[in-house]
């Protein structure tokens, strides 16, 4: 290893633009890479994952951004180091000074008061603990500490006979000696955050909860040991609390720790409500075993990224309620961003369709609600402006920026259920229609139905292209052709049998296609709507799109309906 990657490097600073071209740095900045010019493309010493989502963290950079920090991986020379960059605008440009290598202090000083606490949890188990280190199984004593029972990793039965003999195991029960054997095998992978129960010859239940406590070096499993419950299982009681498909908490077992983590312990938390974006429409096109794999990626990467600071649990189909102990909203932040990156590229997609994304709604307690159900409800309400944002997203309550926004949806969903909203978007839908069913309509009328269009569906631009691909109409916010240069027999892959190719956030197409995902980068496209419209013998007639641009917005059904079949009438005046 280069002696300069063996130390904490200080002042290391360097001036950048959007696309990561470095523009100027420190001379901190060339020994770090080991280069004599500053002048380098910062992505080629990243991971590709992390360069395309600082890409994306530069774009929509704002001044006023509560989150001025972005942590990643550097490649310098032959090593790997983390870094927690502080970002500033300046002008067109940003500077970058990289507060932290490696290890920060922070998580250092996080680490020693979790210690602490850690002992002070040893402290109230029930006389005896067990740790695993991945070497050595070890029995000590909460009173005094001292280790009363050692033995080798690989000699389990050792271990096993004397909590048999120690603890009065039955093993003859069947139910008892499943659970001891999933027990060792869950120990040996480092699984943390179960409970198991043991049925002893005394007719009383033995209970193990697993824990799991790391440090930079070194993980150990620490088993919580309480004997002496007075009632006996009819069954497995470790299964029943299981989501077999998933391998997380089913919906009793995460709403019962939830409830007590909140309203009877009343520590603080932060709840996470968790959807897998259009998960109905990947099981109709990819089938259910696809489905099920779908699922258990998700609840994969839903463990990596909690591991050790919370607990998780599947509550509907495709819905999860995620339980941290973290509350500082830049460790909330970092979990939220391991989740969805990683499930967004847990699984290689077959289209659009079946690309793999969450939507999340973030609470946290007390400081947003002071009990689990008020908790659910803002956390829930999140998820819905996530999903309405265009999925693939979270959202963080904060009263001040979202019950407005709440409050409005209310009153829509007012309106919807009264008839209201349909009764006044019908009246714009007919007369939209009535126009585009003429038998002949003019340029200029045209133009003006699609300026109603624009408004009536809340897009920012609609664009009209002939059988030749070639604008003929643009209507709403102008902007630059930028379609024009991308036209190629590869634009088409992923639309689908109708004809069309709906995206609720084009961020999906980072996995999918490079290329297209910087084509709506580049203008800041966040959805889009594009429609291929045939004429009677399947050849294309036109080619229309409705856009939106950042923030992400999800189309309603209906709007989505009424858009497919105002396109097909466009099409028939060209």
């Amino acid at each position: 290893m280069e002696p300069i990657i063996q130390r904490r490097i200080s002042d290391v600073s360097f001036v950048i633009d959007k696309n990561l071209n470095v523009l100027s740095a420190k001379r901190s900045f060339l020994r770090l890479f080991n280069i004599t010019d500053s002048q380098i493309q910062l992505s080629s010493c990243m991971d590709e994952n992390d360069a395309a989502n600082f890409k994306y963290f530069l774009a929509n950079f704002s001044e006023k951004s509560e989150t001025p920090y972005f942590v990643v991986t550097l490649l310098p020379v032959r090593s790997r180091i983390r870094c927690l960059f502080y970002v500033e605008k300046q002008d067109e440009c940003f500077h970058v000074d990289v507060k932290e290598l490696n290890y920060s202090r922070e998580l250092l000083e996080n680490t020693l008061i979790e210690s602490r606490e850690y002992i002070a949890l040893l402290k109230n188990f029930d006389v005896y603990y067990f740790l695993f280190d991945g070497t050595k199984f070890s029995i000590k004593n909460t009173k005094d500490f001292n280790t009363v029972f050692e033995c080798a990793a690989e000699n389990t039965g050792e271990f096993a006979e004397f909590v048999k003999s120690t603890f009065k195991i039955d093993f003859l029960n069947g139910d008892t000696k499943a659970q001891f054997d999933s027990l060792l095998v869950d120990i040996k992978n480092f699984d943390d955050g179960k409970n198991y129960l043991f049925l002893q010859t005394d007719k009383k239940l033995l209970s193990v909860h697993t824990t799991k406590s790391c440090t930079r070096n070194q993980k150990v499993i620490v088993g919580n040991i309480s004997y002496g419950i007075d009632s006996v299982p009819s069954e497995n009681s470790y299964n029943e609390k299981i989501d077999f498909l998933t391998g997380l908490y089913n919906k009793k077992a995460i709403t019962d720790l939830a409830h007590k983590k909140i309203n009877e312990e009343k520590y603080p938390c932060t709840m996470i409500v968790m959807d897998v974006d259009k998960f109905k429409e990947c099981n109709d096109t990819c089938g259910h075993a696809f489905g099920d794999k779908v699922l258990s990626a998700v609840s994969t990467c839903v463990k990596d990224a909690i591991s050790g600071i919370g607990f998780a649990g599947r509550i509907g189909g495709d819905e999860f309620l995620i339980i941290l102990d973290k509350t500082k909203e830049d460790d909330v932040r970092n979990v939220l961003r391991n989740i969805r990156v990683g499930i967004q590229w847990s699984i290689t997609p077959a289209s659009p369709d079946c690309v793999v994304t969450c939507s999340m709604g973030v609470a946290r307690f007390p400081m947003n609600a002071a009990n689990y159900d008020e908790l659910f409800s803002f956390a829930d309400k999140s998820l819905y402006l996530a999903k309405n944002k265009g999925r693939n997203c979270y959202i963080i309550y904060k009263p001040e920026l979202h019950d407005s926004v709440m409050a409005q949806d209310e009153k829509n969903a007012l309106k919807i259920s009264s008839g209201e909203f349909y009764a006044s978007s019908s009246e714009k839908e007919l007369e939209i229609t009535e126009r585009l069913i003429k038998n002949t309509v003019s340029p200029a009328e045209l133009k003006s139905v699609l300026d109603l269009l624009v408004d009536y569906l809340s897009v920012h631009t609609i664009n009209v292209y002939d059988r030749d691909l070639k604008l003929v109409f643009q209507a709403g916010k102008e902007m630059l052709d930028i379609r024009n240069d991308y036209f190629d027999s590869k634009y088409f892959a992923f639309f689908n049998d109708y004809g069309f190719c709906h995206l609720d956030n084009t961020n999906v197409l980072n996995s999918l296609d490079k290329r297209k995902f910087e084509m709506f980068l580049s203008v800041n496209i966040s959805t889009t709507l594009e429609v291929i419209c045939n004429d009677e013998n399947g050849a294309r007639r036109a080619f229309v799109c409705f856009d939106i641009y950042k923030p992400a917005r999800t189309f309603s059904k209906e709007k989505l309906i009424f858009a497919l079949l105002a396109a097909k009438l466009i099409a028939k005046h060209l």
